[in-house]
């Protein structure tokens, strides 16, 4: 048949093969779904339900491209046709590359039964073989097309999520559904969570950036990470850290993602809900960094207590008052008093308490032990001299 055909003798052409890609449909459908079986592996780990949902899927292809070839499916319906029609549970289980085999897949058991449907018409195998070409070429197109749409709509409803978790961290204002939304965003639960602020890198694109670069380490240390922008803060809530790490060795790998200064860490957390803890700790250390002359890049909120207390965080100094009221004797506090206010150093202390300069050290060596501030580190001892302060206007 020459190539000449009128467009009226190529329609009439086309209306046959299209009846009889019509009465053949099932069983093109039937023989697309077993060569999938036969030769994609992914395709076997499928429950019975989403195999269903694959042959649902073939036959809407197959069907499809007949109404395409016949003229009354136009290109542009080809998304909405197949894949709106998918049930959203395949599309989750299926990846791009899945999606693009299962429509390989159809078009070859067509393409193999092209002289049966055909007969021994070239033109008509021909037309069919490179009408199948085009069709495959749009379908995976479309295919393409629907992916990163929903990619894009998953990325923006999970940093949704993810900003309504972090502002119930910050703000403390939390309940169950932060763990149920934190878990629908992706985001690891287990472990212990810490919360790290600091300064925002240079612009606001940059912060963006980093903001994902700090997500990215935090998967390649198995840890998690939620990250916002608060003001003129990076804040990043880190979870999933085991008990054989230190949070300054989980929060080491991070602090070279925000700006120039020192980033604060915040105690560890049980649980989601308790990581507004460390997040005001993390925050009220922060806001006292202008009270201390630090070159550190990576404090503990613990560290920066007495300048917390100076800032207005009277709440910071609570935890050591009750360590030394309900854990220090009165005979060592009274030696810790007398060493920190008066004397200052341990044989005046010991002169001054009538004891010997060994019990003195043992006694402040207790000290440490109980509350974990050295009374021989000047950092330290402003912090114990505060909760001394505090604990006596509590009347102890």
């Amino acid at each position: 048949m020459a190539r000449s055909i009128t467009p009226e003798r190529l329609a009439a052409e086309r209306a046959v093969l299209a009846r009889k890609l019509q009465r053949m449909s099932g069983e093109l459908t039937s023989s697309a779904v077993r060569r999938m079986d036969e030769t994609l592996p992914w395709f076997k780990a499928l429950s019975a339900r989403e195999r269903a949902s694959v042959g649902t899927l073939a036959q809407l292809g197959v069907t499809s491209f007949i109404g395409w070839f016949s003229g009354t499916l136009a290109s542009t319906s080809l998304t909405e046709k197949i894949f709106s029609s998918a049930p959203r549970e395949l599309a989750d289980a299926l990846t791009l590359e899945q999606t693009v085999e299962l429509v390989r897949t159809t078009i070859a058991v067509v393409e193999d039964s092209i002289e049966s449907i055909a007969g021994d018409n070239n033109f008509r195998q021909a037309e069919l073989r490179e009408s199948l070409l085009r069709y495959s070429s749009e379908v995976a197109f479309a295919a393409a097309n629907v992916y990163a749409q929903r990619a894009e709509n998953r990325g923006a409803w999970d940093a949704r999520l993810q900003a309504l978790v972090l502002d119930a961290i910050l703000t403390g204002e939390g309940d169950d559904t932060v763990e149920a939304r934190a878990a629908a965003a992706g985001w690891k639960l287990e472990g212990g969570i810490f919360v790290l602020v600091g300064p925002v890198p240079t612009t606001r694109l940059a912060a963006e950036v980093h903001a994902a670069q700090i997500q990215r380490t935090a998967r390649l240390a198995h840890l998690d990470a939620l990250v916002g922008i608060q003001s003129d803060r990076l804040v990043a809530v880190v979870s999933g850290v085991t008990n054989s790490m230190t949070i300054a060795e989980a929060a080491k790998p991070f602090v070279g993602h925000f700006g120039q200064g020192t980033v604060v860490a915040g105690p560890l957390a049980t649980s989601l809900i308790e990581a507004h803890t460390s997040a005001t700790e993390a925050m009220s250390g922060y806001r006292a960094l202008s009270l201390v002359d630090s070159p550190s890049r990576l404090l503990m909120a613990h560290e920066l207590i007495a300048a917390r207390v100076l800032n207005g965080d009277t709440d910071a100094i609570a935890p050591v008052v009750a360590l030394l009221v309900d854990h220090v004797r009165d005979d060592v506090r009274a030696t810790l008093a007398n060493y920190l206010e008066k004397t200052g150093s341990i044989e005046a202390c010991a002169r001054a308490l009538f004891i010997h300069v060994n019990t003195v050290r043992y006694r402040l060596k207790g000290v440490h032990d109980l509350t974990g501030l050295d009374p021989f580190d000047p950092a330290d001892a402003m912090t114990l001299r505060i909760a001394l302060m505090q604990a006596r206007k509590l009347g102890n």
